[in-house]
């Protein structure tokens, strides 16, 4: 993508950026001052306020009066319907201060979702990202199967020796436990740009979390306006509080659901339990988890590389590299 032109502005005649226009509001004192600020601003205001007037104001004086080239400007939307409209208002504000020429090549103009830029910048220079041309993009019900099918691979290449503590592993957690505990951590740590290492940080601990949860149970079982089952549930926690099993009986406190609103508070401390208990065993295998971890990362990249296809969190990291590397 080219840098800024640094050419001659070009004034628009005498329409002026004021956003007054037939039947428009003019804007008020801040709006005035967000549009006219220079250097890194940020706008933070509520629904209906005008931040998309300030923004569709902000690009065509950069056009219009700075003189800098329509692509030459990167805006990003949440969606790509937000994109449109954005790019329409904007060509219906360049038309209006006689800027057809810049209102008919906004088509080229760099208004999209951070996703959709990513793709352009990733087609316009594959060789240069180490992609094939002809590459695609995953949605997400496609990476989910994906996912799931390498994480299949990695884990029966995991157990494949019949290790005693492999298979201890896969006992206490589940096929399905594992998958979803480890499918979450790769996904949480690749979107935030991060190497794939387990980390565990500070949290209270299980026995903690356990006599929080045998006060949430007094308190709900004491409720005469809880409802019979919730206050059912809340008998069954006391009994299991006052004789804690196993962390690995504890990964699984379903059964003790209190779908209620008197219950929100027994609901959280039992959530924070199974987190609890998923931590400990967590920091039990940590080295298991890691290299389980790094072989399902291995075997989704491959299937990837075999299907020539990125998903989501590819695409913005090859345009970081591909940006921060050429």
């Amino acid at each position: 993508m080219s840098g800024v032109n640094r050419t001659q502005p070009q004034r628009t005649g005498g329409a002026g950026f004021a956003g007054v226009g037939a039947g428009k509001r003019p804007p008020n004192e801040q709006q005035v001052a967000a549009i006219a600020a220079r250097g890194q601003v940020f706008v933070s205001a509520g629904a209906g306020t005008g931040k998309t007037t300030v923004l569709v104001e902000r690009f065509a004086q950069a056009v219009c009066e700075r003189g800098l080239d329509v692509d030459s400007v990167l805006v990003i939307t949440y969606t790509e319907r937000a994109a449109g409209e954005l790019r329409g208002r904007i060509r219906a504000r360049l038309r209006e201060v006689g800027r057809h020429d810049l209102a008919r090549s906004l088509d080229g103009a760099w208004i999209s979702t951070i996703h959709g830029f990513c793709l352009r910048l990733l087609k316009a220079h594959p060789f240069a990202a180490g992609l094939d041309p002809r590459f695609r993009v995953l949605d997400d019900s496609q990476g989910r199967v994906i996912r799931g099918e390498a994480f299949e691979v990695a884990l029966n290449q995991f157990c494949a020796g019949d290790d005693p503590e492999r298979l201890r592993l896969l006992a206490t957690y589940g096929a399905s436990g594992l998958r979803r505990m480890l499918t979450t951590v790769y996904e949480t740590l690749r979107s935030a740009g991060r190497e794939l290492l387990l980390e565990l940080g500070e949290r209270p601990g299980l026995e903690e979390r356990l006599q929080e949860l045998a006060e949430a149970a007094r308190c709900l079982a004491e409720d005469t306006d809880a409802t019979e089952a919730a206050r059912a549930a809340a008998a069954q926690a006391q009994e299991l509080t006052a004789r804690p099993p196993p962390p690995e009986r504890l990964l699984d406190l379903s059964g003790l659901r209190a779908r209620t609103e008197r219950g929100a508070s027994f609901e959280e401390a039992r959530k924070a339990v199974e987190q609890a208990a998923l931590d400990t065993l967590a920091l039990q295998d940590r080295e298991l988890l890691q290299e389980l971890l790094l072989g399902f990362a291995g075997a989704y990249t491959a299937a990837k590389d075999r299907e020539s296809a990125l998903d989501f969190e590819d695409l913005q990291l090859r345009a970081r590299y591909l940006l921060r590397d050429h």
